[in-house]
């Protein structure tokens, strides 16, 4: 047979979108540019607006608005603490009746605090800045108005201004907590859906290599004494299978132990080591006839991994219920899909239920159900064992 080659792919060296370059920028610098954006807004308000009486010179408003939009800078390193300084900031430009100029610093503030600080931490602060805030605004719409304003204007002043920028920082605060948990719970259950992988594939490795090595084991019993050329080669067979066995258990293990991106695993097998396979099987005395159909391709991995498997749970099958017999595996490949078929002519191959074959069965079904495939095993009418797979395959990269 002609098998097919390793897989292969392409990958873009493209940085991304526009907009995905923007979001890699260090957010320090986006709360720079924030904080002088914001400075500027503001001392352009500040000197076009109308001068009220009795107003303090206008360096006293130029620096308060500089200090509390500056600080803006630091906001989401040191949120609390740009709210305090914010907030005595504005606390002070109202009492002096700039608040109309200085409101939407504060806005930003109370927003960032509350976005990226949690409620125990949030609270201390955010209550006596509001309340020193809120009876600076008061007293200064007061003494700007000579007491015209009313209850109801101060209440809607403060719930504008405090009420609504803390109401949606919490909003993201949360969605933000909804998003981290939902990341945990997709990355517990990647670690779930990996060890079960891992099971399987330590399953197939133990059953394959145990059944060759029992197999072995009985043919060296039965010629040890007319054939001792027979059993001593059956012996290395036994050795080998145990040798191989042992290495592939070790680097599954291994992936279990080691740490992201430092796995070290070894190249999976695939439907390139077939041939591995057939030999080694024949070595154990299971003669293995290979038809190979279409054009071998490479294959993604998932599914050239699976291949594999199925293939080598179904010799395994074979080897261990077959009496001796002859299996012939069948190998289609066409343009959407790869067929498997694995016969046996002679004996008795099934499985039973309760023993590791019969597991192995429910792995090749869980490996094709994965790929949305079809897998249908069961005895032949004229005797012997029927595994036949497709799993839906679009050529790999």
């Amino acid at each position: 047979m002609t098998p097919a080659g390793p897989a292969t792919g392409t990958f873009s060296s493209v940085d991304g979108t526009p907009f995905e370059r923007l979001r890699r920028v260090d957010p320090r610098i986006w709360d720079a540019l924030l904080a002088a954006a914001m400075v500027a807004l503001a001392v352009v308000g500040f000197a076009l607006r109308e001068p009220g009486p009795n107003e303090p010179p206008a360096i006293y408003g130029y620096s308060l608005i500089v200090v509390a939009g500056a600080s803006l800078a630091w906001r989401r390193r040191a949120p609390l603490v740009v709210l305090v300084i914010v907030g005595a900031c504005v606390s002070a430009a109202a009492l002096a009746g700039y608040w109309t100029e200085t409101e939407f610093l504060a806005w930003i503030a109370l927003y960032t605090a509350a976005a990226y600080r949690d409620r125990r931490s949030l609270l201390p602060v955010l209550v006596p800045v509001v309340l020193v805030a809120g009876v600076a605004t008061g007293v200064g719409e007061s003494w700007r108005t000579n007491g015209d304003i009313g209850a109801e204007g101060i209440l809607a002043d403060l719930i504008i201004t405090f009420a609504v920028p803390v109401l949606l920082g919490r909003m993201t605060f949360n969605r933000r907590r909804r998003i981290a948990a939902a990341r945990d719970v997709a990355a517990k259950d990647a670690v779930t859906a990996e060890r079960a992988r891992i099971a399987r594939e330590l399953h197939d490795v133990v059953a394959h290599h145990m059944s060759v090595m029992v197999v072995q084991a009985s043919a060296a019993r039965a010629v040890a004494d007319r054939d001792p050329a027979a059993a001593e080669e059956a012996l290395r067979q036994i050795e080998t299978s145990g040798r191989t066995g042992l290495a592939e258990m070790r680097r599954l293990l291994e992936i279990l132990k080691s740490q992201e991106g430092e796995d070290g695993r070894a190249p999976q097998p695939g439907m390139a080591q077939l041939g591995a396979l057939v030999e080694g099987m024949g070595a154990t005395g299971l003669p293995v006839e290979v038809e190979v159909l279409g054009d071998p391709r490479p294959l993604p991995p998932g599914v050239d991994l699976s291949a594999y498997r199925i293939v080598q749970e179904a010799l395994t099958n074979t080897l261990k219920h077959a009496g001796g017999g002859e299996a012939h595996v069948l190998v289609r490949y066409d343009r959407d899909a790869v067929e498997l078929e694995v016969v046996d002519e002679a004996g008795d191959s099934a499985p039973d239920a309760d023993d590791a074959a019969g597991h192995g069965l429910i792995g090749m079904r869980e490996r094709v159900q994965l790929f949305g495939g079809e897998l249908d095993a069961g005895p032949r009418p004229g005797g012997g064992f029927r595994v036949w797979a497709r799993l839906p395959a679009e050529p790999a990269g």
